[in-house]
C-alpha cells in the first residue's frame, strides 16, 4: 500500500514540478546558445530568468510539500486519506518520501544546469575532460589515506545517507508543526498555530543539537587517540555520528507527529 500511496503523491506533485524542471533546463540550453554566440543582452536576460526560475522552484517545492501534507492529511481531503485501509505510518512515510524525492530531483536539475552552463563556457570537451580528471584525482588521492576504493565508496554512501536523514529532519519539522496545530491550544487558527509551533519546536531542537555537538567536541578534545586515526576511520566515525544524531532528531519529530495524527486528529 505504501507503493500505491507514494505513486499517488509523486504524481500529484509532478503536475507542478516537472514543467518547472523542463522550463529551467530549456532556458539553460537557450542561454548556452547566447553564451556561445556571445550575445551579451541575451546572456544577461537568460541568466536573470534562470536565477528567478530557481528561486521560484525552491519556493514552489516548499509550498507544494507543505500544502500537500496539510490538504491531504489535515484539510479537506483528510477525511478520504484517513479512511483508507492504511496506518498513520504509511501515510507519513509516503508524504515524507515523496517530498524528499522531489527535493532531490530539484538538486539534480540544479547540477544539470550547472554542468550545461560550465560546459558551454569552457567548451564541452575541455569541461568534461577536466571534470573526469578532477574526479579521478580525488579518488586516487583519497585512496592513499584509506584502504581502497571500497572505503571511499563507503564514506560516500554514509555521506549521502547523512544528507538524506537531515533532509528528512527539515521536512518532519514542517509536518510536526502542522500536526501540532490540531492541539486545542493552537486549533483556533491552524495556519497561525502551525507557524507558532514551528518556531517553538525549533528552540528545543536547536538547544539539543548544540548540546550534542558540544558534547561530541568535548569528547573529541578529551580523546587524544582520535588524533592518531587515519582519514578513513576518522571519516567513518564522524559520518556515523552525524547519521545517528540525525536519526535521533528525526525520531523526536516523527513520534509526536504520529501520536497527534493517530489520537488527536480533528478535521472539523
Amino acid at each position: 500500500m505504501l507503493g500505491k500511496m507514494l505513486k499517488y503523491d509523486l504524481k500529484a506533485m509532478s503536475k507542478t514540478m516537472l514543467p518547472f524542471f523542463l522550463v529551467i533546463i530549456g532556458m539553460t540550453v537557450l542561454n548556452s546558445f547566447f553564451i556561445h554566440f556571445e550575445w551579451m543582452t541575451g546572456i544577461i536576460a537568460g541568466s536573470s530568468i534562470i536565477f528567478g526560475l530557481f528561486i521560484a522552484l525552491g519556493v514552489t517545492a516548499l509550498v507544494m510539500i507543505i500544502t500537500q501534507f496539510y490538504h491531504n492529511v489535515l484539510g479537506d481531503e483528510g477525511y478520504l486519506t484517513n479512511t483508507l485501509p492504511v496506518g498513520v505510518d504509511v501515510i507519513l512515510f509516503s508524504k515524507l518520501l515523496s517530498a524528499m524525492i522531489w527535493l532531490c530531483l530539484s538538486g539534480v536539475v540544479g547540477i544539470i544546469v550547472l554542468f550545461i552552463t560550465l560546459a558551454t563556457t569552457a567548451g564541452a570537451s575541455e569541461f568534461f575532460s577536466a571534470t573526469f580528471d578532477v574526479i579521478q584525482a580525488f579518488f586516487l588521492a583519497f585512496r592513499e589515506y584509506t584502504s581502497g576504493t571500497l572505503s571511499v565508496l563507503l564514506l560516500v554512501v554514509l555521506g549521502i545517507l547523512a544528507f538524506l536523514v537531515f533532509l528528512a529532519n527539515e521536512i518532519l519539522h514542517f509536518y510536526c508543526a502542522m500536526a501540532c496545530s490540531q492541539l486545542p491550544i493552537l486549533s483556533k487558527n491552524r495556519i497561525v498555530g502551525s507557524f507558532i509551533a514551528y518556531f517553538v519546536l525549533n528552540i528545543p531542537l536547536t538547544i539539543l543539537m548544540a548540546a550534542i555537538m558540544g558534547g561530541l567536541t568535548c569528547a573529541a578534545n578529551l580523546s587524544p587517540w582520535l588524533e592518531q586515526l587515519d582519514v578513513f576511520p576518522l571519516g567513518l566515525l564522524m559520518l556515523t555520528t552525524f547519521l545517528l544524531v540525525g536519526l535521533l532528531l528525526d525520531l523526536l519529530l516523527y513520534l509526536p507527529t504520529r501520536y497527534i495524527l493517530k489520537n488527536k486528529l480533528n478535521l472539523e
